[in-house]
């Protein structure tokens, strides 16, 4: 329905950026489904997110680092 395409839309999705993963797939796909999700590396940004996607594939230490470093 067209109230939930727009609950979509004010809905904060923030995609976790963090150099690794299938991040622009993800990307991708939220939008094609109505989302525009935010990619961001920032601690305040992710925290005030409604939903917080943390796309991966396999080993997750380099995506760790990266995130710690940030």
């Amino acid at each position: 329905t067209e109230t939930a395409r727009q609950a979509k839309r004010l809905m904060k999705v923030a995609v976790v950026k963090y150099n690794a993963g299938n991040i622009h797939s993800v990307m991708n796909a939220l939008k094609r489904v109505g989302v525009e999700p935010i990619l961001t590396d920032n601690a305040d940004e992710l925290r005030g997110a409604d939903r917080v996607v943390f796309p991966g594939q396999g080993e997750a230490s380099h995506a760790m680092s990266y995130l710690r470093s940030h």
